[in-house]
């Protein structure tokens, strides 16, 4: 009797390892899957990065110079970049101090050239991510400067304060 249970177990062993063994491959497929689309993801969030080539106030820490999480992430990508291309680097200054503005310029040229970029290769600039263009508070400011200038253009269809739509 004792014979015949010791069998019993070791065939229901032997049994359950080979259902597992069976299970594996799918999980191993599945990793793949998932792995493959994690890949394909970061490759679009790298080259996004890369073409906006800007560093916002948010992606540093608060009231400092230092980049944050995010921050790293998106200069380690740029670091990356840069290596290898040259091109320009926006830091946006929106409404920062100009002694923090220029910390933090002179905190991200310093991590460059720790990464091995030729900083003569970069320029950095407070311009729009993408290419030339005015910021939107700079548009406002002018439109608040200059009433006669109009937002909207002329004989064209715009909206008065009410909301309601006009020709």
């Amino acid at each position: 009797m004792k014979l015949c249970s010791t069998l019993v177990i070791g065939l229901v062993c032997l049994w359950m390892v080979g259902c597992e063994q069976e299970q594996k491959p799918a999980q191993d497929t599945r990793n793949l899957d998932v792995e493959l689309v994690n890949t394909v993801n970061n490759v679009g969030v790298e080259n996004a990065i890369i073409r906006q080539h800007t560093l916002y106030p948010y992606h540093f820490v608060a009231d400092g110079e230092k980049l944050n999480d995010l921050g790293l992430r998106d200069f380690a990508v740029l670091a990356k970049h840069f290596t290898e291309h040259p091109g320009i680097l926006n830091i946006r200054r929106a409404e920062t101090s100009t002694e923090l503005y220029e910390a933090r310029v002179a905190y991200v040229m310093s991590r460059l050239k720790e990464a091995g970029v030729e900083t003569n290769r970069v320029s950095v600039s407070d311009g729009m991510p993408g290419g030339s263009g005015m910021p939107a508070e700079k548009v406002v400011t002018i439109l608040q400067r200059e009433p006669s200038r109009s937002a909207r253009p002329s004989g064209g269809v715009g909206t008065t304060t009410s909301g309601m739509i006009t020709r």
